[in-house]
């Protein structure tokens, strides 16, 4: 069971996490659809959102490690 734990505590963040990307980088590609002169803004911009999406789980993988530990 402990096992079980673990393996979605990291798990369903990263999922959500992987979700989150996916709808940065949609939303990222329509808006480049309906404004191309701006896709350096955009790229960035996207870069940004899917770096912090990122952060949060790598905090879900720290969180499961810190729970397995104590």
């Amino acid at each position: 069971m402990e096992a079980l734990s673990f393996a979605l505590t990291y798990a369903i963040p990263a999922a959500f996490a992987a979700i989150g990307c996916g709808m940065v980088g949609t939303a990222a590609m329509n808006a480049a659809g309906r404004n191309p002169e701006k896709i350096n803004d955009l790229r960035t911009m996207m870069i940004l959102g899917i770096s912090f999406i990122d952060a949060l789980a790598i905090i879900g993988f720290v969180a499961a490690i810190v729970g397995k530990v104590m």
